[in-house]
């Protein structure tokens, strides 16, 4: 089996965790495997079930390409114990293996952050529902007495073979 990984890298300044909310929807772009269609802002959630056509199978997210075609590509949202893990204050700048797809018939291409993010500070101080969809994110933490951030959000699509 072959996944698409997202990778998750940011600057962050006074930050000892980053995390997302078990069941959190991710909005990417999906490209057809075999072609060049593409499909852009696609919502997918562990917690969603769709039946894949012609199967017994469900998928967290599935299409057709063409209405006509018989071909559905699917995908399922996975947890890699041991790699796919929140980011920690020891991150900062590194890419870390945030949530993995295993995909058929599509490739995840792009994420696109939005908000669900949990943030706590290295003074324990936890943020709820941090948006970081203009790539940043500044508060001040009055227990630290100084501002947290996380800057530059970049994130990559890679492919492990588990």
């Amino acid at each position: 089996m072959v996944l698409n990984v997202l990778e998750f890298c940011a600057t962050i300044e006074n930050i000892q965790s980053i995390s997302l909310p078990e069941h959190h929807t991710f909005c990417i772009d999906v490209k057809d495997s075999t072609g060049d269609d593409i499909r852009n802002n696609v919502r997918v959630n562990d917690s969603e079930e769709q039946d894949i056509p012609n199967s017994r199978g469900t998928a967290h997210f599935a299409l057709k390409w063409a209405k006509d075609s018989r071909k559905v590509s699917y995908l399922h949202v996975v947890a890699i114990k041991g790699v796919t893990r929140p980011i920690t204050g020891e991150d900062d700048g590194k890419h870390v293996p945030l949530v993995a797809f295993d995909c058929r018939g599509l490739d995840v291409i792009k994420w696109h952050p939005e908000d669900g993010f949990e943030v706590v500070t290295t003074s324990g101080k936890t943020f709820k529902d941090v948006d970081l969809s203009s790539g940043e994110w500044v508060e001040y933490d009055e227990d630290l007495e100084d501002s947290v951030g996380i800057y530059d959000v970049t994130s990559k699509i890679s492919t492990r073979k588990q």
